[in-house]
């Protein structure tokens, strides 16, 4: 089954430290409570988190036990090499010698740490469950990083390193890595050799064959990433943008806003974490409230301090939202107490969207 006009993402991103996976998987137990079959991608869980959701140790889809929706809710935690290894063996076509790439030393390190490479499986990700058409929604937890803009440019630049010439120039080389086709300048020549010296001819003869496999999967890289970029600026993707009522954090966010908005995603809400007290608080003292002058007094100034922090924070809170112009819904959530640690957690930030937000 292909996706239809029903299927639906949401790319959440943010700076680190601003609880954004929190909020990825209460809005998936929101869209699941609501009635869908949603879908929680997350990076790099917290432990708590991944016991949460059922899902610690494992990387392939699982629906998350032990709740009671009207919908469905699955969740899965990024595996970035089995992410790109499952393209290259679909890419690659059959009969292909998938073995040998995997094996390749410059593979290894190319589809785990080369830069790019985990921003494009977890977007190989997102679009292979939304092509599958499985589900009803789609929440991507995006990385922590203070320069979320790089997750989504990053597949073009991997896609860059493999440019056809750059492969069509390693393939020349001979069988044994050390020499050049008489077609290639001596200057080139000059660097091979210079290779060879610095890591040693089978460094070289292995760039050579890396090279060679990324023949039979370039275009399907190429191919995809195009594919990935349509699905992000698509009606069918929004991003929302997590942030915490912090000074620094709010103005990475702002930042981050701003550009995610001039490179034609769509933002259509900000989500700001941690932002109201759980409980209201009383500040009519009394003199009965304390056993002596001393400790009313002492009442007294904390509360005025107290309520100063409040209007500190709301101010924050006003100067963002007028900083962040355009139409974007802003909400605030609730800080709680006790830490998010089960499903109950997630049902109580779930129900303060519900009453917020309109999906």
């Amino acid at each position: 089954m292909k996706p239809t006009k029903s299927t639906q993402v949401i790319v959440c991103i943010g700076c680190g430290g601003v609880g954004k996976t929190t909020v990825s998987a209460s809005l998936g137990y929101l869209l699941a409570e609501q009635g869908f079959k949603t879908l929680v991608l997350t990076i790099d869980p917290a432990k708590r988190l991944a016991t949460t959701l059922g899902i610690e140790g494992r990387t392939d889809i699982a629906e998350v036990p032990g709740v009671k929706l009207k919908g469905q809710l699955f969740a899965s935690v990024i595996d970035h090499q089995t992410v790109f290894n499952d393209f290259i063996r679909r890419a690659s076509g059959a009969g292909a010698d998938v073995q040998a790439i995997f094996k390749n030393r410059l593979y290894q390190q190319m589809s785990t740490n080369l830069s790019g490479s985990q921003e494009f499986t977890a977007l190989e990700k997102l679009y292979s469950a939304y092509d599958s058409g499985e589900y009803d929604w789609i929440v991507l937890d995006t990385p922590p990083s203070k320069h979320a803009i790089d997750f989504l440019n990053a597949p073009q630049k991997l896609a860059a390193i493999f440019n056809e010439s750059v492969a069509k120039w390693f393939r020349t080389m001979d069988g044994s890595g050390g020499w050049m086709s008489q077609i290639i300048s001596s200057g080139t020549k000059q660097v091979i050799q210079i290779l060879e010296k610095l890591t040693g001819s089978e460094f070289v003869k292995e760039l050579r064959l890396f090279f060679s496999y990324i023949h039979s999967w370039q275009d399907r890289l190429e191919s995809r990433i195009v594919q990935v970029h349509n699905l992000l600026v698509s009606p069918n993707t929004r991003f929302f943008l997590v942030s915490s009522l912090d000074e620094v954090k709010m103005a990475e966010a702002l930042t981050l806003g701003q550009e995610v908005r001039k490179q034609g995603y769509q933002l259509t809400k900000v989500i700001i974490n941690k932002a109201q007290f759980e409980s209201t608080f009383d500040f009519n003292l009394h003199s009965s409230m304390a056993d002596s002058e001393a400790t009313f007094q002492e009442l007294q100034r904390f509360t005025s301090r107290f309520q100063n922090y409040l209007m500190y924070r709301q101010e924050l809170l006003h100067k963002f939202e007028a900083a962040m112009s355009g139409k974007i819904e802003m909400i605030s959530l609730k800080e709680y107490l006790d830490p998010i640690s089960d499903t109950e957690s997630l049902k109580l930030i779930a129900f303060d969207l519900s009453q917020k937000i309109k999906l």
